[in-house]
């Protein structure tokens, strides 16, 4: 009898490790995706409603080459912390609403579009002439990805009710392209970078950088 429960103790810890090595952290990988951080942005009305997030950055983009991803954090007193993840499909927008938690204060991102990956692109500065124009009341901060550039668009549309309202447009920087030669379609081997005619607007960095590092 003895023998036969040792035998069984032995069945069920074999059993039992591709469960702890296999099975677990499938399922952390599952609830992470399904959290909240990675979350699509809140119905915009909803939010805005929040006094405490009274800041919002707005993303669009029309280049049609493919998705662009912004993996952005917050920054602020030496410490950071996750801030949002815009997944941008051409022209359509998504934003996301903040309050600032201390000064200076700045958002952060990881920018990434057909294979082209850049960090440190600011989307918000508390230092920056342009910080008030991010809250909502001022109608928020928006960028414009379009042709290799990057936009920050501030203010409001002039309405009969406001003519004194109005928008403006300022180049922030060119953002990163490449063309490649790829092998069977999917490896890129020989790749060259496009000319451009300003600053970057974040640090070139590899793919294995942008998925694993800030």
């Amino acid at each position: 009898m003895e023998e036969k429960k040792k035998d069984l103790l032995r069945r069920l810890t074999i059993i039992s490790i591709p469960f702890v090595f296999v099975a677990i952290p499938s399922i952390v990988i599952i609830v992470g995706m399904l959290s909240p951080h990675a979350a699509e942005p809140r119905d915009a009305a909803a939010e805005a409603a929040v006094p405490a997030r009274n800041h919002s950055v707005s993303m669009l983009s029309t280049m049609t080459g493919g998705q662009m991803i912004l993996s952005c954090r917050a920054a602020f007193s030496g410490n950071w912390e996750y801030f949002h993840y815009f997944i941008l499909d051409p022209y359509k927008p998504q934003r996301a609403f903040f309050q600032p938690a201390a000064e200076p204060y700045a958002i952060l991102c990881k920018w990434g579009y057909m294979g082209n990956f850049l960090q440190d692109v600011v989307v918000f500065n508390s230092s920056a002439a342009y910080a008030h124009l991010c809250r909502v009341d001022e109608g928020g901060c928006r960028y414009l990805f379009q042709d290799g550039h990057m936009f920050l668009v501030t203010g409001r549309h002039a309405t009969m009710a406001a003519p004194a309202h109005s928008r403006e447009k300022t180049l922030v920087g060119d953002v990163l392209l490449r063309d490649c030669v790829h092998v069977l379609g999917v490896f890129p081997t020989v790749c060259r970078y496009k000319p451009h005619d300003n600053p970057y607007v974040g640090k070139i960095i590899g793919r294995w950088r942008w998925w694993f590092n800030y």
